[in-house]
């Protein structure tokens, strides 16, 4: 059954911000992969990726100019804002939060709620969800921040994930809609798959120390730290491909609602060969599915929100309402759908840092 339904809030504007940094895979990955490198990126569909480099750029830095492009080029001020909610993986530190240096470096007012949420892969509709709760009690809009620098902890020796990620930071405003339909939310977690996508070496069960930094070979040629992102590839894409597929269909029926029903799919960018496995079983046409991880590559809970800015912001913007499916995926084991209607919607698009 629908997990929550919320009325009366709407998304009002978004923006993304990438860094300037360009990695091409196909240059990249030679050395790694060898002959094997262009059926990689044919499948994966990662053509291109964003990272920060050796830069030291934050999420917080990537999402905070995200919010200032909304809040120039929107009718949303800073003012406004009665929450901010972080969404990351990665932040500045583990204390203060995030949500708490945003406030301050986007004079949002102090009368404010402002806290990070750490999730991955699914963290966009976590973020929706619990920012669209805030609005209904406090009848204010929220600034929902999205962001992750992924490529600071994937080696890039590791096989499994070395191509296939990149940074961004995202911002969205939920804002209160008397006349807005309802959104229906969904969310299932099987912690059991927890070990599935991983960083085993940075926390207070595994503290970091020396051996942390050594880089470790495995028997596929990989080498990683104990602080470096681990994948099971092929346990994701069956977990993806079959439980994900399942848990969507499930929803759809509860809802009612065919492929037919939907403007657009907005699914976690995890990689092209995953989605359209994914679009094909739940019968959704290609163009019904926009993809942007060939020129971004995977950006965790920021990819969502980015995949719209980049491929559809100007198609939602429309007084007639657009009704949309998203969906994230993947650390936790943990999935997020959302059932919304989209109308009168403001994209800043896609900048950089």
């Amino acid at each position: 059954m629908v997990y929550s339904e919320i009325s009366n809030v709407r998304i009002e504007a978004m923006a993304a911000c990438v860094p300037k940094t360009v990695v091409r895979n196909i240059d990249f990955g030679r050395g790694l992969y060898g002959d094997k490198l262009e059926s990689l990126i044919n499948s994966t569909g990662m053509i291109e990726r964003r990272v920060c480099g050796d830069e030291h750029i934050t999420s917080l830095d990537l999402c905070v100019k995200a919010a200032n492009e909304v809040f120039t080029n929107s009718s949303i001020r800073s003012r406004d804002i009665g929450a901010v909610v972080f969404v990351t993986l990665t932040p500045d530190a583990l204390m203060p939060n995030n949500a708490s240096a945003a406030q301050s470096l986007l004079h949002i007012p102090e009368h404010s709620a402002c806290f990070d949420v750490n999730h991955a892969c699914s963290g966009y509709i976590y973020g929706l969800w619990v920012s669209s709760l805030i609005v209904q009690s406090i009848k204010r809009p929220v600034l929902l921040l999205d962001g992750d620098t992924n490529s600071y902890y994937v080696s890039p020796a590791d096989k499994s994930t070395a191509i296939l990620f990149g940074d961004a930071g995202t911002a969205t405003i939920v804002g209160l809609d008397d006349h807005s339909s309802c959104w229906s939310f969904d969310f299932k977690t099987e912690g059991e798959g927890r070990r599935f996508i991983q960083i085993p070496g940075i926390g207070f069960k595994t503290p970091l120390n020396e051996k942390s930094l050594v880089y470790h070979e495995y028997p596929d040629g990989s080498t990683r730290r104990d602080i470096d992102m681990e994948m099971d590839g092929a346990g994701v894409f069956m977990y993806v491909v079959n439980n994900v597929y399942s848990y969507l269909a499930a929803f759809m029926d509860e809802l009612e609602v065919g492929p037919e029903d939907y403007t657009y799919a907005i699914f976690h960018q995890a990689n092209a060969f995953m989605l359209r496995q994914l679009a094909r079983k739940l019968s959704f046409r290609q163009d019904q599915v926009p993809m942007s991880m060939g020129k971004f590559g995977n950006t965790s809970s920021a990819s969502i929100p980015l995949n719209i800015c980049s491929e559809i912001g100007d198609q939602l913007n429309s007084s007639v309402p657009q009704r949309i499916l998203m969906s994230g995926f993947g650390a936790g084991l943990a999935y997020g759908a959302v059932d919304m209607e989209i109308k009168d919607f403001q994209s800043m698009g896609v900048i950089e840092y």
